[in-house]
Order: C-alpha cells, then structure tokens, then sequence
C-alpha cells in the first residue's frame, strides 16, 4: 500500500505541483481512505518528501554504478551514461520542485536527509550535495589511475549543470527548437555522450 500511495503521490505531484497536490487527491488515486496515508507516513510533508525522494532513485543507482565502474569502460563512457540518467531525472524533478523549494518544511525535510518514519525505509534524496561529491569521488579515484586529469570540482558542477540546463530546455521548448537554436541534440543519451566528450576535451 505504501508503494500506491507514493506512486499516486508522484502523480498528483507532476500534474499539479505541491502546491495544489492535496492528500485527499492522493488518497482517491490510490484506492485508500485519506486517513490511511497517516499509517505511512507521519504527515503531508514527509508524504511529499518521499515522493520526491522515490523520484530520485533512477539518479541515485546511475551514481552507484558510476562508482562501481572506476577504471573500467572510459571515463567518456561513464559519464555518459550518468549524464543520460541526470538529465531524465532532473526532466521528472523540476516540475516538482519548483513549488516545494518554495515550501521552507519541504526544503528543511529534504535537507535533513529526510528522516524516515517508524517502520519504514528511509528514503531521502540524499542531497543534491551528495550527488555533487560522489562524482567529484569517482573523477578523484579516476585522476589516481591516470585517466582524468582535471578540477573534479568544477567538472562535476559543470557536467551536472548542463544535464539540468537541457531538462530545463526540454520543459520549455520543443525539441525543434533545442536542436535548431540551441543545437543541441534532444534525446538524452545523445546529448550525454556530447556533454562527456566536450568536457573532457
């Protein structure tokens, strides 16, 4: 029940933002009387807060397996496809962040890590800081084995930054446009593989 309940709440979410998202909606979505979201989860906050968090699970185990690939495949490989998941994560997220970084309990749950509730499992984004530093780790460890040679810091914000900047296109215009304008390819993957090989050029 737990798994509907987010999965509706992601829904309501994406379509209506936090503002506008009710627990009454949610509740409708998933089949369950309101009053039994609250046997999941302490109250609407942490409700929101672990939707988003669920949101960030496809960045989450693209970063994993980022690190699990130190000194295998290529750096630009690599990259790539974490900058390919980066950029369809942060396609899911703006539309629900935008609203909740105005929401100063959201924005103080999301930074506490999101603290679970009693029996049940934690779920947090895990920071966007946190993502920043594994990837500064994972250029670190590469850099230790010869095969990246610069600022980790700043790649990394770099990197991150433009997969953002493409979702944040992808929101705005058709993707004519992003590849006539902004000459930029509009599938993901193919961006990502240009992204990698441009920064590390």
């Amino acid at each position: 029940m737990r798994e509907r309940i987010l999965a509706a709440a992601i829904e309501v979410i994406k379509e209506r933002g936090v503002v506008g998202a009710t627990t009454k909606e949610i509740a409708r979505r998933a089949g369950v009387s309101e009053g039994s979201l609250y046997n999941h989860f302490a109250n609407k906050t942490a409700l929101f807060g672990a939707a988003l968090a669920e949101v960030a699970g496809g960045i989450r185990n693209a970063m994993m397996r980022l690190l699990g690939s130190i000194g295998e495949n290529t750096v630009e490989d690599n990259l790539a496809v974490l900058a390919a998941a980066a950029v369809r994560f942060y396609g899911e997220l703006l539309p629900m962040t935008g609203p909740a970084l105005g929401d100063p309990k959201i924005l103080a749950w999301l930074r506490s890590g999101g603290p679970a509730e009693a029996g049940s499992e934690a779920v947090s984004l895990g920071g966007p800081v946190a993502g920043h530093s594994a990837l500064i780790g994972y250029l670190e460890a590469e850099r230790e084995l010869g095969r990246f040679a610069k600022d980790s810091a700043y790649f990394a914000a770099a990197l991150l930054g433009a997969c953002q900047q493409h979702a944040f296109l992808a929101k705005l215009a058709d993707p004519a446009a992003i590849t006539g304008h902004a000459r930029l390819p509009a599938e993901p993957e193919d961006f990502a593989r240009g992204l990698a090989r441009t920064l590390l050029s």
